[in-house]
């Protein structure tokens, strides 16, 4: 793999490529990535990739581990996988929202043990919705419907839990009556960085009463796992949406949202409607870089929108033709932005590697991820197998858990059947 520090540092505005001329030499340098400095805050700016043809990652077609089946013993199905990990010692633990439990499985993927059912006790879930794994290889989960984070230890034990309450980040005065217009309500979790499980809040902007707005804020909070405390980072705007008289009119097809990533000792926050990333501290939010990469979006065509609206019809799955219908109509009704988002989603890997993924259509292909070192530099591009599932709609799992030297997912056959998968990346 070509050395990160190939990539020239430059300190004046170039965009383009820079060819110098050796003295008794015609080798052309190419500047991969400008890195700045703006008011102390490290800027990366990508203008090619480092990696040349047939240099960079290559992640192998064949799964190292795959763990599922169709009709096999009861703990191989699986029927609503939302993420998976991989402890210090191989071993891969699965959290499965539709049975409401985790469950371990060897470096092989042979079966060890279950944990959790539904329920609001120890030990058990309402909505299941995330899996990580911290210092120790202790499984932290959190449940979105009880707002509730239960941390287990490696052999499937609860050790302890605490709840996520709403509350109010902007207040200085002790004593302070909150209305619900004034607090931040947990929703998703994002990742775990360092002693760190990394939420995201929803809170209502000022009153706006009509055209596209941002509804509701994104709050990025670091919720400390020993202590349950916690910190707002950053406040980004949500997703775009159409607003009448105060009232939601529906989804703006096409509209802009933030997202999020979390691993390792960072955490990444894009805005899809352009090719930049914040990478922040964890403890206090501070902005420890910024990496972007000039490139404008789409235009949104007719034949584009169509494209997208028979990826979503088949999404759908076997539904009575009126919800087809239905479902067909409500989106020809939908406005629509005049260009595409630039980007879907962000992933951290454990080494701070930024995995940035194009946006795509719903039913194209979704394209290889574009990946950026530590410091910011453009590395180039690493294809996932076909059939590894990437999130499509903020937020929707499965997650995927990309290491130093694998990437952990989920793989769906064509029956829908769910399997856990781990491949090897090659660097």
């Amino acid at each position: 793999m070509p050395d990160p520090g190939r990539a020239l540092v430059a300190l004046f505005p170039l965009a383009g490529l820079l060819a110098t001329a050796a003295c008794d030499s015609a080798e052309i340098h190419i500047l991969h990535t400008l890195h700045t400095d703006s008011a102390g805050i490290p800027i990366a700016t990508a203008v090619e990739p480092l990696w040349g043809p047939d240099e960079g990652w290559t992640i192998e077609a064949e799964p190292l581990v795959e763990i599922g089946t169709v009709t096999g013993a009861l703990e191989y199905q699986f029927s609503e996988v939302v993420a998976a990990v991989r402890l210090s010692n191989g071993d891969i633990v699965v959290a499965d929202r539709g049975a409401s439990e985790l469950r371990s499985y060897d470096a092989t993927g042979t079966f060890q043990w279950r944990a959790g059912r539904f329920g609001q006790g120890p030990g058990e879930f309402e909505s299941l919705d995330f899996v990580g794994s911290t210092t120790g290889d202790s499984l932290v989960t959190y449940d979105e419907a009880l707002m509730r984070v239960q941390l287990f230890d490696a052999g499937g034990q609860v050790s302890r839990s605490f709840d996520v309450h709403p509350q109010r980040f902007d207040s200085g005065r002790a004593g302070d009556m909150s209305s619900p217009e004034d607090l931040s309500f947990p929703d998703k979790a994002v990742g775990i960085v360092e002693r760190y499980l990394i939420v995201r809040f929803l809170e209502l902007r000022g009153r706006r009463t009509s055209g596209v707005v941002r509804q509701w804020d994104d709050r990025v909070v670091a919720v400390a796992l020993g202590t349950g405390s916690a910190t707002g980072l950053i406040v980004v705007g949500g997703e775009e949406t159409v607003l009448r008289g105060g009232r939601s009119q529906g989804r703006y097809a096409f509209g802009n949202y933030a997202e999020f990533g979390a691993a390792a000792d960072r955490v990444g926050v894009i805005d899809t409607e352009a090719y930049s990333v914040r990478v922040l501290s964890p403890v206090d939010g501070t902005i420890q870089r910024i990496v972007r990469r000039d490139l404008a979006p789409r235009e949104v065509t007719d034949a584009l929108f169509e494209e997208h609206l028979a990826g979503i019809m088949d999404m759908i799955g076997d539904v009575p033709r009126e919800e087809v219908d239905r479902v067909e109509r409500m989106w020809r009704d939908f406005p629509r932005a005049p260009v595409l988002p630039v980007l879907r989603s962000i992933h951290v890997d454990a080494t701070g590697h930024l995995w940035l993924q194009p946006y795509y259509v719903a039913g194209a292909e979704p394209p290889p991820f574009e990946i950026h070192a530590p410091d910011g530099s453009w590395l180039g591009s690493v294809a996932v197998p076909p059939g590894l599932e990437r999130a499509f709609i903020q937020y929707q799992a499965p997650y995927m858990e990309i290491g130093d030297d694998y990437i952990l997912g989920v793989w769906t056959d064509d029956l829908d059947v769910q399997y856990v998968r781990m491949y090897r990346i090659n660097k």
